[in-house]
């Protein structure tokens, strides 16, 4: 008996410290990016509501529609900076405005590439959010808005209602809700149209265990399923339109990235969860992400401000462009290996390289400042 209740107490401790936690530390910081697999087809036939303790979660059958990446920026390369202290002065706040800036926001984290705002499309969307006493707080909304002439402007909305991302650390079977608001008035660049967002968050670390993705095995993971019960509102020449739905999203953190190294993302409807989009670590992926020791191509400084500076040991003449993140080229073709960056806005660029016979060789990713 007593044998038994010592293997007992001793498989009781082995469970629970076989367990993964995520702490605030492990969260990225700075200039941090993650490639990404992203899939939004043929994706009803996985299933992504296990829970539980020490499950295997197997997606290796995963397709994959495209290359992306998932990262953080400093708040001065998030490019949103000077719009929010040049808002913040109109609005009187003066030479308190940086100071605001920098106590609300530590880390620019990427949302989404495009959202649909009813009567029109918001690009470049990131959440500039606060990581310090245990928790991950979203202070302002930065997007970019396409005006009638084509010209990309940046916007920012600070949050009426601070939002609780994520509380640190971590574990299986933890859990946390907060409320988020935060909106904009574009009527200051010439639209008349407002547009705000208000939701219920709820999260709760519903599972840790191993996962498998098409090319990588997480042998240690934590599964957070995260519920926003969200109402998108916007008054479009006075008419008001609402749309209320329920954002689910499944996340899947490893502590040795800053990242969750999985996501899926979908709608909630009559009980019923549908996954519309999976991104994945894939290490397949270099060149836009991350920069090899053996690579064709490599740049320095990163961050950059001035004068970015290209290395190449492709025994070829090559030509170089610089695309914004929105994949506007911003500097035409230039067989020069050290090209001017100082004009450019502050924000994530790339370079694309070509050869004479006009094949892509590799792309990198950089930060303007």
């Amino acid at each position: 008996m007593k044998k038994l209740f010592l293997t007992i107490i001793l498989c009781s401790y082995l469970f629970a410290n076989s367990q993964s936690t995520f702490t605030s530390a492990n969260y990225a910081s700075g200039n941090y990016s993650i490639p990404m697999s992203s899939v939004s087809t043929i994706l009803s036939s996985d299933n992504f509501d296990t829970t539980g303790a020490n499950v295997t979660w197997d997606y290796s059958n995963l397709g994959s529609d495209a290359n992306t990446s998932r990262y953080t920026v400093t708040p001065a390369a998030s490019g949103y900076q000077a719009t929010y202290i040049a808002q913040c002065i109109l609005g009187g706040g003066g030479f308190t405005c940086l100071t605001k800036w920098n106590g609300l926001t530590n880390v620019g984290v990427v949302d989404l590439d495009s959202l649909d705002a009813f009567v029109f499309t918001l690009f470049d969307v990131m959440t500039m959010a606060k990581n310090a006493n245990n928790r991950l707080i979203g202070n302002i909304k930065g997007l970019k808005i396409i005006d009638s002439t084509g010209i990309s402007i940046p916007i920012v909305a600070e949050y009426s209602s601070p939002d609780t991302i994520l509380k640190f650390p971590f574990t299986y079977q933890d859990s946390g809700s907060s409320f988020g608001a935060w909106g904009l008035d574009l009527s200051s660049i010439g639209q008349n149209i407002q547009y705000k967002v208000t939701y219920d968050r709820k999260w709760k670390v519903e599972g840790w265990g191993t996962l498998i993705t098409p090319y990588q095995t997480h042998n240690n993971v934590l599964k957070v399923k995260t519920t926003l019960d969200q109402v998108d509102s916007v008054v479009f020449f006075s008419t008001p339109l609402g749309l209320p739905r329920k954002i689910i999203e499944y996340t899947w953190y490893d502590a040795t990235f800053g990242l969750p190294v999985m996501k899926a993302e979908g709608l909630e409807a009559v009980g019923l969860t549908t996954i519309n989009s999976v991104l994945y670590y894939d290490t397949r992926v270099a060149g836009i992400n991350e920069e090899k020791e053996d690579a064709d191509l490599t740049i320095y400084p990163n961050p950059v401000t001035e004068t970015l500076n290209i290395t190449s040991k492709v025994n070829t003449k090559m030509s170089y462009e610089i695309i914004d993140i929105e994949g506007k080229t911003v500097v035409q073709k230039s067989t020069k290996q050290s090209i001017e960056v100082a004009h450019l806005a502050a924000g994530i660029y790339f370079v694309k390289s070509t050869n004479e016979e006009n094949n892509n060789i590799q792309v990198l990713k950089f930060i303007k400042q």
